[in-house]
């Protein structure tokens, strides 16, 4: 009997809402139904759980998440010529090769020192700078009044521009910076014409170890605009100091890419021609005097550098 009350109790407070005393077969019309409900709330849990545990598993499966620079690489690494990076000689390391010693020093300054007065309280333009290096050298050492320094890649004019900010910083005010300049930019024109805008604003124009990349990548057309747009940006008594690359070098760069072997295999201007054009009628230099070869380490950075001079 106590059991039979504790059931019906129980039943009561799940099913009669209105608390209505039920009869014994509604009683057991109710613990059916309560059976019924229990049993649907088990199989509602056990699917709930067999899907969660399929989840997990379809979760485990799969590959974790990555970032899709890393997904590029699910394959393995992309494989790339690293030698297109430097079509136009901005080799991040040049200065590594062209220095012989700790100190940092390089061996061409050694050459432009035996006519340092060219230099001192003028202003100069150095084409394909690269990293800046040689150019901060020759303005501090030579005290010149300005440098502006001209490089196609932007990544070397950047380095550049840092070095110089760093040595503003740490100089005092007795050593003085001079007025110092990176620029990124092609010095080839697109077209010819823009040649007649060209104005003299310099009195020293650097071209050192760049006509080689020049030619390579601008073919004769190219190199012979560079040297009239030198002519033109020159005042009167200029200078243009070129060290030019033999055409020996040429060929060990010709297959960087398909446009360079093309125009490695068109050119009929060879470096020997060059002195004859500069100072003929289409350019206009009235002499030219060799400067030095730098006793390089290397053979072949043993070049000649010249000096044309601007009637």
């Amino acid at each position: 009997m106590p059991m039979n009350s504790y059931t019906l109790d129980f039943t009561m407070d799940l099913e009669n809402n209105n608390n209505t005393p039920l009869t014994g077969k509604e009683t057991e019309k109710c613990a059916e139904k309560r059976k019924c409900v229990i049993t649907l709330d088990e199989k509602q849990g056990e699917s709930k759980r067999l899907k969660k545990e399929e989840s997990n598993v379809e979760a485990t499966s799969r590959p974790p998440a990555q970032s899709p620079k890393k997904r590029l690489h699910l394959n393995g690494k992309p494989t790339q010529n690293k030698d297109l990076n430097f079509t136009y000689g901005n080799y991040k390391h040049y200065y590594g090769k062209r220095i012989l010693n700790k100190d940092f020093h390089d061996i061409r300054l050694d050459v432009l020192g035996t006519q340092s007065d060219l230099f001192r309280n003028k202003q100069l333009l150095d084409i394909g700078c690269n990293s800046g290096h040689l150019s901060i050298q020759i303005a501090r050492k030579f005290e010149v009044k300005s440098l502006v320094g001209l490089d196609i890649d932007r990544s070397l004019i950047n380095d550049a521009q840092r070095t110089v900010s760093h040595l503003k910083r740490q100089a005092t005010p007795v050593q003085g910076i001079p007025y110092i300049q990176f620029v990124h930019g092609n010095y080839v024109l697109e077209d010819d014409v823009l040649l007649d805008i060209e104005r003299p604003q310099f009195d020293v124009i650097l071209c050192l170890s760049v006509t080689k990349w020049i030619h390579l990548n601008f073919c004769d057309s190219g190199l012979k605009q560079t040297f009239r747009r030198m002519y033109l940006q020159l005042r009167p008594g200029g200078k243009l100091i070129l060290e030019p690359q033999s055409f020996d070098g040429y060929k060990r760069r010709k297959k960087l890419s398909e446009q360079i072997r093309d125009n490695y295999n068109a050119i009929k201007f060879r470096p020997e021609h060059f002195t004859e054009y500069l100072l003929g009628p289409e350019v206009g230099f009235a002499e030219m005097k060799l400067m030095g070869i730098p006793e390089h380490c290397k053979e072949g950075f043993k070049r000649p550098i010249q000096i044309f001079t601007k009637s």
